[in-house]
C-alpha cells in the first residue's frame, strides 16, 4: 500500500474544509440573516398589531388610574375586568415576540417594530389586530367568562288568555280619554317600539296638566320585563327597590302598587291617567276624567277604563270579548272586580313575550356558533368589554346598568332638563339620566334623552369627547353647556380617549349584532 506524504494528507483536508465551508456558508447566511428575515416579515403584521393594541390598553389604564378611586364599588369592579380585557393583547404580543426571538429575530429588530407601531397616536393599524380568528374567539371566551356574559333564554310566545288581553289593550284607543290615543301611538312598532322622533309628543293641555320635566325621547320596550330592570324612565322616577311581591315598587303618583307583578306592569298603567300622555284635558267631555278642574286620581280614571271596556263589549263583534279575557285571565266577572293591576299585568305580560329580544346573532355567539359574529363584531366586542370601558355602565344582558350618568349631553332648550333631580330633589343629581339599554339600539334612533343625535356613530362620539360642547355656543350667544352640566359629566369619561376611526366602525359593527331579526321585522 502506498504511503500519503504528509503534504498530501493537508492538501486533502484543506479540500474538505473548503467545500464543507462552501456548503456551510450558505446555510449559516440562512440561519442568520435570511431565516429572521422571513420570519419576522411573514408575522410583522400580527407584531404591529400586537404592538399598538397592547399600547393603547396600557395608556387607557395609565390614564384611568386618577378616575377610579371617583367611581362605586359597581362600576369600579366593572372597570378592572375592562382593563383587564384590554390588556389582553399584551399576552399575544409578549407570546409572540418569545416565539420571534426563539426563531433568531433580534430583539432590536423587534424594538424597532413596536417603536415604529406605537408611536402614532391614531394607532393605524389597530383594525388589524386581533384580526385572527382563533385568537379573536379566546379573547371573547376571556370577556365572557371574567364579565359571566350568557344567551338571554328565549320565553315561549304564548299566546294564553293575558296575552292576548294585554295585546288588545296595547292597541286600544279607548284607554286614552279622548279615545284617539293606544300604546302603541308612541311606541310605534315600525321604529321597533320607539317613535323615530327626538323627542314625545304630548297632549296640548292646560299648563296645571303639563308634564312636571320637559318632554323626552320615547324609550324603547325590548326586555323590560328583565330582573335587572330597576328603574323606568329617563330620570328613573318609577323604582323597584325590592322584589314586586314584597311591595317594593315606588310610584311618584298615589296609585297604590298592591298586585302589580314588575316594573313594567306599572310603568304600563301609568300613561292612562296622566293627562299630557294619553288621558287628556280633564272636563265633560273627557270619559274617563270628567270632572273638570280637579286633579285626575289614577284608581278612577282605571275604574271607569274597566266599565268602558265593558260596555264597549256589547257593541262590539268581537268573539273573544274584554269580559271573557278578563275572566279567563284573572277570574273576575264584573268591570267593579277589575284592579289597576290586571291591566298593567295584561300590558307586561304581552311586551315581555312579543318584545322579547333574546335571539340576536350576539346570543347565538355565547350559545356557542362561533360563526355567529363577524371578524369586525368581535374585535368591537372586545374593544366595548375592553380599552372602550363601554361595559362600565353598559352592563349586563340587557347593556345598562340603570344607573344614572352625564356624558356630557348639551340641552338647547329655555327650560334645560334636570334628569333624575326630578325624582330625588338632590342637587347632586342634576344633568344625570339612566343608562340606556343597548338591544336593538341601532333601529331606535334618535338617542340620548333629548334626540340629540340621529346616529350610533355621533352617540359614541359623545361618549369619547363628553367635552365637546363645553365651550360651543347657541344661536343666541349663550353658552349650549353651564358650569353645572359640565361639572355632572361622569368621571369613567373623563380620561382622553385614545379610539380611533377604525374603532367607531368596530364598536357599531358590534352593535348590530345586538338587533333582533324580529325587532326589524315588527308590523301592527
Amino acid at each position: 500500500m502506498k504511503r500519503l506524504h504528509p503534504r498530501a494528507v493537508l492538501d486533502l483536508i484543506t479540500r474538505i474544509a473548503v467545500v464543507g465551508l462552501g456548503f456551510s456558508l450558505p446555510v449559516w447566511l440562512y440561519l442568520a440573516e435570511l431565516h429572521p428575515r422571513i420570519v419576522l416579515q411573514r408575522t410583522e403584521k400580527d407584531l404591529r398589531a400586537l404592538a399598538a393594541a397592547c399600547d393603547q390598553a396600557l395608556r387607557s389604564a395609565e390614564a384611568t388610574k386618577e378616575t377610579r378611586a371617583q367611581l362605586g364599588s359597581g362600576q369600579a369592579a366593572r372597570l378592572d375586568l375592562a382593563l383587564e380585557i384590554g390588556r389582553l393583547p399584551c399576552k399575544s404580543y409578549s407570546a409572540l415576540t418569545e416565539q420571534m426571538l426563539s426563531k433568531g429575530v433580534s430583539r432590536h429588530a423587534l424594538a424597532a417594530l413596536n417603536l415604529s407601531a406605537t408611536s402614532d397616536p391614531a394607532y393605524p393599524d389597530l383594525r388589524a389586530a386581533l384580526a385572527d380568528a382563533d385568537q379573536l374567539d379566546a379573547q371573547l371566551r376571556v370577556t365572557s367568562r371574567l364579565f359571566d356574559l350568557a344567551p338571554l333564554p328565549l320565553k315561549e310566545y304564548l299566546r294564553d288568555a293575558k296575552f292576548r288581553l294585554g295585546e288588545r289593550l296595547f292597541f286600544e284607543p279607548l284607554l286614552s280619554g279622548q279615545g284617539d290615543r293606544t300604546c302603541a301611538t308612541c311606541h310605534v312598532l315600525t321604529s321597533a317600539t320607539a317613535d323615530g322622533a327626538a323627542l314625545e309628543t304630548h297632549l296640548d293641555v292646560s299648563p296645571e296638566w303639563s308634564p312636571g320635566v320637559p318632554a323626552r325621547n320615547v324609550p324603547d320596550l325590548w326586555n323590560r320585563d328583565h330582573n335587572d330592570v330597576s328603574t323606568m324612565l329617563w330620570d328613573g322616577r318609577l323604582q323597584a327597590v325590592a322584589a314586586a311581591d314584597e311591595g317594593g315598587l315606588v310610584l311618584p303618583e298615589p296609585l297604590p302598587t298592591t298586585g302589580f307583578e314588575n316594573l313594567m306592569a306599572l310603568q304600563s298603567v301609568r300613561p292612562i291617567f296622566i293627562p299630557a300622555e294619553m288621558l287628556g284635558e280633564p272636563g265633560a267631555n273627557n270619559v274617563l276624567a270628567p270632572e273638570a278642574r280637579r286633579a285626575p286620581v289614577p284608581e278612577a280614571v282605571l275604574s271607569r277604563l274597566a266599565s268602558r271596556l265593558y260596555e264597549v263589549d256589547e257593541r262590539s263583534k268581537e268573539t273573544e270579548t274584554y269580559q271573557r279575557l278578563f275572566r279567563k285571565s284573572y277570574g273576575v266577572g264584573t268591570a267593579d272586580e277589575v284592579r289597576p293591576s290586571h291591566l298593567g299585568n295584561a300590558l307586561a305580560h304581552y311586551i315581555e313575550i312579543a318584545f322579547q329580544s333574546r335571539e340576536t346573532p350576539w346570543d347565538r355567539y355565547l350559545a356557542g356558533d362561533l360563526s355567529a359574529l363577524s371578524a369586525d363584531q368581535k374585535s368591537g366586542a372586545l374593544i366595548f368589554y375592553g380599552v372602550g370601558r363601554c361595559a362600565v355602565c353598559h352592563a349586563g344582558d340587557v347593556f345598562s346598568d340603570f344607573g344614572f350618568h352625564s356624558v356630557g349631553v348639551p340641552d338647547i332648550r329655555v327650560e334645560k332638563d334636570m334628569g333624575r333631580f326630578y325624582a330625588t330633589g338632590a342637587a347632586e343629581d342634576r344633568f344625570l339620566f339612566r343608562t340606556p339599554p343597548l338591544r336593538n339600539a341601532t333601529l331606535t334612533a334618535p338617542y340620548f334623552h333629548n334626540g340629540q343625535t340621529n346616529t350610533l356613530e355621533a352617540a359614541i362620539r359623545q361618549h369619547l369627547n363628553p367635552y365637546q360642547f363645553a365651550r360651543a355656543y347657541a344661536e343666541g350667544g349663550e353658552h349650549l353647556m353651564g358650569p353645572e352640566e359640565i361639572d355632572a359629566i361622569s368621571p369613567i369619561l373623563v380620561p382622553r380617549s385614545m379610539i380611533n376611526e377604525a374603532q367607531v366602525e368596530l364598536l357599531i359593527a358590534f352593535l348590530k349584532s345586538l338587533q333582533d331579526g324580529r325587532a326589524d321585522a315588527l308590523s301592527p
